[in-house]
């Protein structure tokens, strides 16, 4: 890859930026702007990137806690996401430290960069990081404060209404669309302070219409037609073409905190304790990896307690299993620690793999997209499988001979029907989004893919079905109470079997 993926320097002015931000919501987010005299703007837009992919409350909390468990990535005994439980400060945790810290970020520094074209590029970029938070959320949560956000900045608004789906969905391909295109490699950017593309305007773009891809697609049941007409959109004025354009943020091994991987650093620091996690790969992520015989396994997972990552050795933690078989925790698989769960391992904000995957299901509903959909499949598969080199090469890396051998045996159904084309890509894409837990609990429920034996333990809240949200942070019941009664009377009840506006 290129030397794209520089390591989180410790700027000092960073770190102290992180003091206007706080997990809290709107309140915080909604202070006074004037504080900030000098801002030191592209030490803003350097936080504003790290915090894009959340920090360590809501990715153990929401991420790992609920989605990836949703997802059947990981399993916990006593996790809300294996046994759809509610646990208030997980459901709300990617609510409250979105608005509370990312866009929190996000919307200050927009408010204080003057109008002015060396700024250009700096706001086009905002714009699409913007879109990164809030399709996460709304997707999320479904209805979600949007127009008015970030209001307390210039418009004095401290109780934000919610935006309808629809509405928020149609905003953000309008800002995708509008961003790519006013970005100019003829104007000024911010230098090394962008960790993601070292202000390659070049590769920015093919950002904001891989990011088209992903948000159109979503709408492929509830507006096929505008999902076709803007897929098509993205990939005239091009998408990720190689592993090189891959959203991939390097995070420092410590100190712990903002520089450190959100999504590995608690639970290597908290839970791992020598084999004995809490949390788990499931036994559906373990077994559909082992018996297709797929060289990642020895990438992703091994005993924490032995080192081991034979593929044979390795072995999930059942969803809905209420003790560990065995009594030994010891005997069921960890993420790597010496690849993907280094404190210091690249978090993957959108692959190059996605993207083919997404143009793969394109192809399969005859969309113009350039290339058939076996083709976008195999790339799919063999970028998925080379970029694992980004976590090291303390295990060796999967070689083109086992993803010949690989993609012999799981070969491109090409004439089976349009649902079986989309089940092996789409159970292809949730592989790749592991600790995408989010993104991945986004495309369940668009696509039913892969399929998911649900969980039905008595504890949990939805009657042994899959949940279809999470559930809003409960502040909003006393700050924001009459916006937040209207949204739930347009959406449906506040709970976890509630049916967002895309999922049909």
């Amino acid at each position: 890859m290129k030397n794209k993926f520089i390591k989180i320097f410790c700027i000092t002015i960073v770190g102290a930026m992180t003091l206007t931000s706080c997990d809290k919501g709107f309140e915080e987010m909604n202070k006074n702007p004037n504080a900030l005299t000098d801002p030191a703007v592209k030490s803003m837009f350097t936080l504003a990137e790290i915090y894009v992919d959340g920090q360590d409350y809501s990715n153990t909390r929401g991420n790992n806690g609920y989605a990836g468990q949703i997802v059947q990535h990981f399993a916990s005994l006593g996790g809300p996401g294996s046994k759809y439980t509610y646990v208030a400060e997980y459901s709300g945790s990617l609510f409250g430290e979105s608005y509370g810290k990312g866009l929190n970020q996000i919307f200050q520094l927009m408010s204080v960069v003057k109008d002015a074209p060396e700024n250009s590029n700096m706001v086009q970029a905002l714009r699409i990081m913007k879109v990164l938070m809030f399709q996460k959320l709304t997707d999320t949560y479904g209805e979600v404060p949007y127009f008015e956000a970030g209001k307390g900045y210039n418009g004095n608004v401290f109780t934000p209404k919610y935006d309808t789906q629809e509405a928020i969905y149609n905003d953000l391909l309008k800002e995708l669309d509008e961003a790519g295109d006013a970005l100019d490699a003829g104007k000024g950017f911010v230098g090394a302070a962008d960790l993601y593309y070292q202000s390659d305007v070049s590769q920015w773009k093919k950002l904001a219409n891989s990011l088209m891809l992903r948000v159109a697609m979503r709408l492929s049941k509830v507006n096929p037609a505008k999902a076709q007409q803007y897929v098509e959109k993205a990939v005239a004025k091009g998408v990720f073409t190689s592993n090189d354009d891959s959203l991939v943020l390097q995070h420092d091994a410590g100190p712990a905190g903002v520089r450190t991987n959100p999504i590995t650093s608690s639970w290597v620091r908290n839970d791992l304790n020598g084999g004995e996690a809490n949390i788990k790969f499931s036994k559906t992520f373990i077994d559909l990896l082992k018996n297709n015989n797929d060289p990642r396994l020895r990438i992703y997972a091994k005993l924490e307690a032995s080192g081991d990552n034979n593929p044979a050795n390795q072995q999930g933690l059942a969803n809905d299993a209420k003790e560990f078989p065995g009594g030994d925790k010891k005997l069921f698989s960890d993420p790597n620690t010496s690849t993907v769960l280094r404190l210091d391992a690249p978090t993957l904000l959108m692959s190059y793999a996605e993207v083919q995957f997404i143009l793969a299901e394109a192809a399969v509903k005859g969309w113009n997209v350039g290339g058939t959909a076996q083709k976008y499949y195999e790339d799919g598969v063999k970028g998925a499988m080379q970029e694992l080199t980004i976590f090291g090469d303390k295990v060796p890396a999967v070689s083109t001979a086992e993803y010949n051998t690989y993609i012999a045996a799981h070969a491109f159904k090409s004439a089976g029907t349009e649902a079986e084309k989309i089940e092996q890509i789409i159970t292809q894409k949730w592989i790749v989004l592991l600790f995408n837990g989010f993104e991945a609990f986004s495309e369940y429920r668009r696509t039913g893919f892969p399929v998911l034996v649900p969980v039905n333990d008595p504890i949990g809240e939805t009657k042994g079905t899959i949940p279809r949200r999470l559930i809003y942070d409960q502040s909003e019941l006393i700050t924001n109470a009459a916006n937040y009664k209207e949204a739930v009377s347009r959406q449906g009840l506040d709970v976890m079997t509630t049916r967002i506006w895309w999922d049909k």
